[in-house]
């Protein structure tokens, strides 16, 4: 079975690894990104796989994302919410619009394009075996830390809502699971790592260091297999033990 899946925040990093580990596999991807690179970078990935530039804060968007995946994939029966904004930013100097934005991005994107995803499956003449969705959260969600909190609320609603959604649409034979990583290998998280020692950025993590994207890419590619055919409602944490603590 060749999957058709989406992919949001594809252009770098997890959602990149993500696509591209998708790819090897023979599924057809769209790489949905705001990034003008986006297609380019899609064209370097074998096989049936797109890229389409799109801002996840317009609330319209989906519609342009499922009507292109159904004219180039056939369809989509896979979702991965993967799309964020982070902001680091102290509450006292977080602004109004900065807030609204984080909210559009990390929340109300994905509650959209997930009820845009159930929407085509129910207008699909052939119903996909097994469709599901997985939504990439973060361990900011289950730990408090400062000058994240607008982002943080916003992952821990996702993760909320992904339960949520486990339960409302098990009925229709669509599963939901989330995946809460920790510090990924990406260059965002290099470039916001220098502003802290590094032995205080490690202290509480039991292995001191990044996790591959592909590491986490490999986690999300099972819970879309047949293997996870019973994991629903769930959330992966993949944090190096941050969160045993």
């Amino acid at each position: 079975m060749k999957r058709k899946i989406i992919v949001t925040g594809a252009a770098v990093g997890l959602g990149a690894a993500i696509a591209e580990k998708f790819a090897s596999q023979g599924a057809g991807v769209l790489m949905v990104d705001i990034h003008p690179e986006i297609e380019a970078r899609a064209k370097k990935l074998p096989g049936n796989v797109h890229g389409l530039r799109c801002d996840l804060a317009e609330a319209d968007c989906g519609a342009k994302i499922f009507e292109v995946a159904r004219a180039k994939l056939g369809g989509c029966d896979v979702l991965i919410n993967n799309a964020a904004w982070s902001l680091h930013r102290l509450m006292d100097e977080t602004k109004v619009e900065d807030f609204d934005r984080l909210i559009a991005i990390n929340q109300r994107a994905p509650f959209l394009l997930t009820q845009a995803f159930v929407r085509q499956l129910d207008q699909a003449k052939e119903k996909p075996v097994d469709p599901c969705v997985v939504h990439i959260s973060s361990a900011n969600a289950a730990s408090g830390n400062p000058n994240l909190v607008v982002y943080a609320g916003t992952k821990g609603a996702l993760e909320s809502m992904t339960r949520a959604m486990a339960v409302e649409l098990a009925p229709r034979g669509i599963r939901v699971n989330a995946v809460q990583p920790g510090c990924l290998d990406t260059e965002q998280f290099l470039e916001n790592s220098k502003q802290y020692d590094p032995e205080t950025l490690w202290h509480d993590f039991l292995i001191k260091k990044p996790i591959p994207c592909s590491d986490v890419a490999d986690i999300v590619a099972f819970l879309c297999g047949p293997s996870a055919r019973h994991v629903t409602g769930a959330v992966w944490t993949i944090d190096g033990g941050y969160s045993a603590h």
